[in-house]
Formats: structure tokens, sequence, C-alpha cells
């Protein structure tokens, strides 16, 4: 977590402006690092199983490292808040427990980790051709194909950030009653169908992605619902997606996209859902972000989807046009999730 300034230190170096306050990047960039480094060597999960605060020294020796170097590692993650001290011993912080162990079900570990070993090696690679040329030299799919141990981590890096919105996205869908068809398009990781057929007895559903992204699933899918749950490999620009569908998931898709990609995409959907069928979209809209974490987030988001994907960020606007060419109607939104910009999009086909 970011270094959160003082009265007096935000008064100098925001308000005052008389101490550079980018030094808080530098902060955050050594931040980030550190905690990816205490995932990788299960400094957090040590941590969480013993029964009393431990010592650099009682620390070093159950993760096999210095204890010169753990209780500066341990020191500066207690400046961040990951870690409080107490004579000499550590322990984790709430928010240490609650986003980055393995036994919590808001478990964000994987996402940092997808970042430090996937995303943000990339943007080193590409961030300055796609600034300067406008686009990355290949996308970050493309580049995952290489090694495809990569979508491994990019996989529980997604299904780590879905996990945030599961409850509300699902609570949100519309799902018909009775026997139903559910088609995820690009929904890889799988975890919003996977909890729409839990809820949704009646309901079996196709999730349709690239290979690469298919073949991660593996046991991730419960045996509760193995039996309603497939996965179909293809490319959905080009590759048919089925027929008879009621319901057609289109989460994080449209941004990879440009408008003409999303509007035959759209087209092809509707093709493939059934008479009223549904077609639903969760994304990050450009406009929607209302407080300074989410503004931020959201141009955050859109120089990464420049960065890795020559993608942006479209307004509801643009993407209800698209909908309403491609023949959908009857065109809602509702936003989900504990922090604004993102929405579910919902039209029915004409």
């Amino acid at each position: 977590m970011p270094v959160n300034p003082n009265f007096l230190e935000r008064l100098v170096l925001f308000r005052l402006n008389k101490a550079p306050a980018p030094m808080l990047d530098l902060f955050g960039a050594a931040s980030f690092e550190a905690v990816s480094l205490a995932l990788d060597l299960g400094l957090f999960e040590t941590l969480a199983d013993a029964e009393t605060p431990l010592t650099a020294a009682a620390l070093a020796d159950r993760i096999d490292a210095h204890p010169d170097g753990i209780a500066t590692l341990c020191d500066f993650l207690v400046t961040e808040g990951y870690l409080a001290a107490s004579d000499g011993s550590y322990r984790l912080t709430g928010m240490t427990e609650k986003w980055l162990l393995t036994t919590s079900e808001t478990n964000m570990g994987p996402w940092l980790t997808f970042w430090n070993e996937l995303v943000f090696p990339f943007w080193e690679r590409e961030l300055e051709t796609a600034v300067v040329e406008g686009e990355p030299s290949q996308s970050i799919y493309e580049w995952f194909d290489e090694e495809p141990a990569r979508w491994e981590t990019a996989q529980a890096g997604f299904r780590a950030t879905a996990s945030l919105l599961v409850d509300d996205v699902t609570d949100a869908v519309s799902v018909p009653d009775g026997n139903a068809r559910l088609v995820d398009v690009g929904g890889g990781h799988g975890l919003y169908t996977i909890e729409l057929c839990r809820r949704h007895p009646n309901l079996t559903a196709t999730i349709f992605d690239l290979p690469g992204a298919v073949e991660t699933l593996g046991d991730e899918v419960p045996a509760e619902v193995a039996d309603r749950v497939r996965t179909r490999a293809g490319d959905y620009l080009t590759d048919d997606l089925g027929d008879g569908y009621d319901v057609a998931l289109l989460f994080n898709v449209v941004h990879a996209h440009d408008p003409a990609e999303n509007t035959a995409l759209f087209e092809r959907v509707a093709d493939s859902l059934a008479p009223n069928g549904r077609i639903v979209l969760l994304d990050q809209w450009e406009g929607s972000g209302r407080t300074p974490v989410s503004r931020a987030g959201l141009r955050f988001v859109a120089l990464t989807y420049l960065t890795t994907l020559d993608a942006t960020v479209y307004t509801h606007e643009e993407v209800t046009s698209w909908l309403r060419e491609a023949g959908f109607e009857d065109i809602t939104r509702r936003s989900v999730g504990p922090v604004a910009g993102q929405a579910l999009v919902e039209a029915t086909k004409r």
C-alpha cells in the first residue's frame, strides 16, 4: 500500500509544493517489488501459520533467508502497512490477512504475481513502442502463447480479480427460469460461469476462449457443476460460437477490440442467441470514474490496454450504438464491484 502522508506532509508535498511528491511513486514502486518478493518467499503465509509473532531471525530460518535481509524487508513492509512490529517481532496486518493469504476468499496475491511476472515485464518492453508508434509490437496474448505456462499465471490473476466482483455480477445477471443455456465468450478462467451454474441448477454453460486460456481451467471446475460446464476452444471473432443460447456473457472483452470488431462480434453473438436472448457485457467504461482512485484506475487501465493489446476504454454511448446496430434493444447499465468504473451492460436480441 502506498505510504499515506500525514496532514503536514500533504501540505508540504501537494499544497505548497515544497518537497518532491514524485518520490511517493518511487516508494510505491519499491513497495510493489517488496510485496511481490514477500509473496514469492512465502513470508506472509509463514507468519500466518505461526502461533505467535516471529523475529526476523525466526522468520528467516523458516523461509531459508538471511536474517538481516528479512529484517530490512519486514521493516519496509511495516511502513507500507503490510506488517506490524512490536518487541522485535513481526505479525500480519488485517489488510494482508484479507487480501494476500491463500486462505482468504479475497486473495489478490495471484493478481500481483500476474503483474510482477508478466504484465510489467511486457510493459518494460512495449510501453515506449506503444506510446511512440501507437501500438505494441505484439499483443500480450500472443506473447502468452509463446510460453503456455504464462496463461496459467494470467488466468490465476484474472480469477483473483473476478473474485471481488463475482457476487455482485452473478446477482445482477438475468438467467431465465427453467432450462437455460449460456455461452461465456472469452470467459477463460470461468469463475462467473461456475458461480451462475451454482445458483441456477437448470443452467448449462459453454466457456469459449482461446486454446491457451481454456486449457488452464483443468480442475478449476467444481464437481458439483462439472456436468453442466464445458469448454470450447477457438477464436470468437471467426469460429462458430454455437447457437440456441439464452444468455451470452462478454466480460472484459469489448476493450480488446476496435469498433468494427466489436460490432461484428455483437452480430455473431446475436446469431448465436435464441429469440429474446440476452447479451451481458462487463467492462470498464470511459467517464465512469468519480473519485481520485477510480479516475486514476481508469487511466491506468487505459494505458495498460494500449500497451498490452493496442486497445482502449470505450464510452457507454459507443457500446450502446454498436449493440443497436447489431440488433439489440432494451439496453441497461448497472455498476458493480467495490470501486467505481466497472459496470454491466445488458441488452435483448430483437
